[in-house]
């Protein structure tokens, strides 16, 4: 018997249906400018970002003891920087330009000048072109207490050798030393209230005979301090990376 054969079943086509479409719906032109007005505030907000207040980083507290940014409740932010990018930033902001980030691995003055240049070998190049300069360098220095070093760089040279003249070349090197160690927190206090005074106009210049130049603080902020003054002494610049003239050396603290 031989089986029949069945004839393949066809798949039923499908049928095809016309969609219903339905009419957009009409957006009131007041409810589009509405949204319009919120959604350019929100592209306002997300380009300038939270308010960021800079501030001069004390001269005594060093990353550990004070973060570089804090978030206040708001959403603003307080950046503490040094005290040559605070007054680079002022300048930058009152001559109406940008300005222009530095790397923060050293403190750069606008422009490209750096005061303290630390080498891989954890040495430090110390050099100064203004009188903040000199106050931000003897400030980090007794901060970080490398005395020596700043002995070496920063001294005026009349000083070192009228001293040299009196103890040799160790015995001076070790005095000046063993004065900025006893004197350390009392120098901190002028040196921090002057790096601050900077930006505030708070700092009085004396030009002295013989290149030399006095710095105080004014009468409403100088407090009871046991160190009133930093002495500054104009110097030929020999240093070949030194752009100016002349270099600004550490002649005294009162």
């Amino acid at each position: 018997m031989v089986p029949r054969r069945l004839a393949p079943t066809s798949a039923p086509r499908p049928s095809l249906q016309t969609a219903s479409v339905s009419a957009p719906m009409s957006v009131p032109r007041s409810l589009l400018r509405r949204l319009g007005v919120l959604l350019a505030a929100f592209a306002s907000l997300a380009a300038c970002g939270p308010e960021i207040q800079y501030r001069v980083r004390p001269g005594y507290a060093t990353s550990s003891d004070l973060h570089d940014e804090i978030v206040l409740e708001d959403g603003s932010i307080i950046r503490y920087v040094s005290l040559p990018e605070y007054i680079a930033r002022k300048r930058a902001r009152e001559e109406g330009r940008r300005y222009k980030e530095p790397a923060r691995t050293t403190a750069v003055i606008g422009g490209g000048f750096q005061p303290w240049l630390e080498a891989d070998d954890g040495s430090v190049r110390m050099l100064a072109n203004e009188p903040e300069h000199v106050v931000f360098i003897t400030m980090r220095a007794f901060r970080e207490e490398r005395y020596g070093e700043l002995w070496d760089q920063m001294v005026a040279a009349n000083v070192r050798s009228r001293a040299e003249s009196e103890l040799g070349v160790e015995g001076a090197r070790k005095k000046f030393i063993a004065w900025c160690a006893a004197s350390r927190q009392d120098a901190m206090i002028l040196l921090n209230r002057m790096s601050f005074a900077f930006a505030t106009n708070g700092v009085v210049f004396r030009r002295l005979g013989g290149n030399m130049t006095r710095l105080s603080l004014t009468p409403q902020i100088s407090g009871d301090f046991k160190l009133k003054l930093v002495e500054i002494a104009y110097e030929p610049a020999p240093e070949p990376d030194n752009p100016a003239k002349q270099t600004l050396k550490l002649a005294g603290i009162r």
